[in-house]
């Protein structure tokens, strides 16, 4: 038990850090192509402001640990779930990061922990799942498309007199602010997730007593773990899926990067302190962006790009649900 409860921890720590490097750029992109900010100072700016937001609630880590699986007695079974579920899911991440393509890491999470869940007989509360984890991450995208078009429409009724240059300027201000409101918003939404997982693990490993949930709280020195993690892996991100988002997918100016943000930001900090559900920043960035070029003059969205960033988020979670019951297979022989 101690050297599997140490993989776990090991695990959903390597997880949390390729969070922060995956989603990182997404997080700045539009910022830096458009220069509100430098490549360094943006991701800084991102790590620090993750590592906040990481410290800021639980109200999603609830939804998380109750809804996606329903956790089985045998506390060695819970260990083994959790590491070939968050295996699973961290090695499509790091599959599709190689392609340079977004992907929702909260999708590969949970994809992972029901994959394993099913090989060890873990059932699931299909409405619960659903209405809680499962339409959220499928519907917000669609609303912060219309969103950013909307609000893209508002910018050129409202603007399109203003002089390019002054408005251009404006506009970079506006997005090096909204980077670190992003990152916060970032930091809150996505590093529950993995606190909650850790902290399921450290229930099973520290007590006797059947894994409970319903008052589910998440201990300060888990909560620190995964914010130095998250931190970290934005610190030392690349470049390669801002430049799919902010490039190649779209055409944007730095008016349209700023409205892009600005309902980015404003969409995450509603779901993660109002609505309290899990979203997937990825996603949201992809449609605020391809919304503002419907709402806005020279609409350009390249489809040969468009297409495999749609497919990626298809597959996400039932590709990193079959990675992990292929690992768990050989785990069963390690059940309690």
């Amino acid at each position: 038990m101690e050297l599997l409860f140490a993989a776990v921890i090991v695990l959903v720590v390597a997880f949390a850090f390729m969070n922060g490097f995956h989603d990182a750029a997404i997080t700045v992109g539009n910022a830096v192509v458009h220069r509100a900010l430098t490549p360094r100072l943006a991701l800084a700016l991102a790590a620090v402001f993750n590592f906040i937001g990481a410290l800021l609630g639980q109200g999603i880590a609830q939804v998380v640990a109750e809804n996606i699986i329903e956790l089985p007695s045998g506390h060695r079974d819970i260990l083994l779930i959790v590491f070939a579920g968050v295996l699973g899911g961290l090695l499509w991440n790091i599959a599709t990061y190689l392609a340079a393509l977004p992907v929702s890491s909260t999708h590969c999470l949970f994809g992972g922990l029901i994959g394993a869940g099913l090989v060890f007989g873990a059932s699931s509360s299909g409405h619960e799942l659903f209405t809680s984890v499962l339409a959220p991450l499928v519907l917000t995208p669609l609303v912060a498309f219309v969103l950013a078009m909307l609000a893209m429409r508002a910018m050129a009724a409202f603007g399109g007199s203003l002089a390019t240059k002054p408005l251009f300027r404006r506009s970079r201000i506006i997005s090096s602010v909204l980077a670190g409101g992003l990152s916060l918003a970032h930091g809150i939404q996505d590093a529950q997730k993995s606190a909650a997982i850790m902290m399921v693990a450290v229930l099973a490993y520290t007590t006797s007593a059947p894994v409970g949930l319903e008052a589910f709280s998440i201990d300060w020195p888990v909560r620190i773990t995964i914010a130095v993690a998250l931190a970290l892996g934005t610190l030392v991100s690349g470049w390669r899926i801002a430049r799919t988002l902010s490039v190649r997918m779209v055409d944007l100016d730095p008016v349209k990067a700023a409205v892009s943000d600005f309902t980015s930001t404003t969409f995450m900090y509603i779901t993660a302190l109002m609505l309290r559900v899990p979203v997937s920043m990825s996603f949201i960035v992809v449609a605020a962006n391809l919304g503002t070029q419907l709402g806005g003059r020279r609409a350009s969205v390249r489809m040969r790009y468009l297409m495999p960033v749609v497919g990626s988020w298809l597959l996400s979670l039932p590709a990193a649900g079959l990675l992990a019951a292929l690992l768990a297979l050989p785990l069963l022989a390690l059940r309690a």
